[in-house]
């Protein structure tokens, strides 16, 4: 719900007994964010991977003259604004919220033969090392439990439903002024003990639940089970015609 995240924003920014005034606010929430692994590279392997943007208290500065407060900012806590994320970043946060709060640096990897097969372990810690976000562990439960209601009780990913599996997940509807929104999804499972993060992200896909959750939850069958069980859903997928059409723009 979009205005619940709005009044948790804005209150966390005008927490006075934390914080002088909401611009120390907002640099405490960036820091939180940029835990997450939001606003720069992962340094993973992959080529031309793209940092996202974080906005900086010196941004709105400039842009506002030094006049803004929460109200300024409410964009930021529905993923609008100025803030820019990465479908990298996006898979991420699914892989944090699924380990209650960490995540390893991804990475491209061919095979794995043994547990130091990836390098000398005492050289190559970035692929073992936990990068710890600054939400306590034990917050993470309550997000848990809201991405697994969405898929297995009344919420909008039910489509990404497979018995037994425990989905989590969370659509996403991107505004485009240009066309077609964007379908987005980020999921995992299982819920307990999970073996898979995903985030799928179709331009002009219209709401997420449309063509990223059936994408993806066919994805995460295949990874979990090694087989689709669900040719209707392949077919829908295969049939599915995305519209690029772009409005017109005036000289």
């Amino acid at each position: 719900c979009n205005a619940y995240f709005c009044h948790v924003f804005r209150n966390i920014l005008e927490n006075r007994r934390e914080y002088t005034i909401a611009k120390d606010g907002f640099d405490a929430w960036r820091d939180y964010v940029l835990s997450f692994g939001f606003g720069r590279k992962l340094e993973s392997d992959f080529l031309g991977e793209g940092a996202g943007y974080v906005p900086t208290r010196e941004f709105y500065d400039k842009r506002y003259r030094k006049s803004w407060n929460a109200l300024t900012l409410l964009s930021l806590s529905i993923g609008q604004g100025e803030l820019g994320c990465t479908p990298l970043q996006m898979a991420n946060l699914a892989a944090i919220v699924a380990n209650r709060g960490y995540y390893y640096i991804p990475h491209i990897v061919r095979e794995i033969r043994c547990a130091d097969s990836l390098g000398v372990r005492k050289l190559d810690d970035r692929f073992y090392e936990k990068q710890y976000t600054k939400v306590d562990t034990k917050h993470f439960e309550h997000i848990v439990d809201g991405m697994w209601r969405g898929v297995n009780n009344d919420g909008t990913c039910q489509g990404a439903y497979l018995p037994g599996l425990n989905v989590c997940g969370k659509t996403g509807t991107a505004q485009n002024p240009k066309g077609e929104d964007h379908s987005t999804f980020i999921s995992f499972a299982p819920r307990k003990n999970p073996k898979i993060a995903i985030a799928v992200y179709v331009e002009h896909g219209g709401f997420g639940s449309e063509i990223a959750v059936p994408i993806a939850s066919l994805i995460e069958e295949k990874y979990l089970t090694d087989t689709i069980t669900r040719p209707h859903i392949v077919e829908y997928v295969k049939k599915r015609r995305i519209n690029y059409s772009m409005y017109k723009t005036q000289n």
